[in-house]
């Protein structure tokens, strides 16, 4: 990651980390883009604004469940999972 920085410093290029799997930080990213683009500078509200909080509740699966999944009876029948 450090590499990836020096080299956007010495170019003059921005750096956006996103995940295209969980779509963090992409609507950050069009917006600093866009932004760049016109010349408008971002302040730091606006760009909190977009990064979203998703909150969830741990879940404490019983050690019971969990043993049956590493060792299932042996069966003929296939299944997906």
């Amino acid at each position: 990651m450090e590499k990836h920085q020096r080299f956007c410093q010495e170019n003059g290029l921005i750096s956006q980390f996103v995940s295209a799997k969980t779509g963090d930080s992409v609507f950050l990213c069009f917006q600093r883009l866009a932004a760049e683009i016109l010349g408008i500078k971002l302040n730091k509200a606006e760009m909190e604004q977009s990064q979203h909080v998703v909150k969830a509740d741990i879940v404490n699966y019983s050690q019971e469940s969990v043993a049956r999944t590493v060792n299932p009876p042996r069966s003929s029948m296939c299944t997906i999972q």
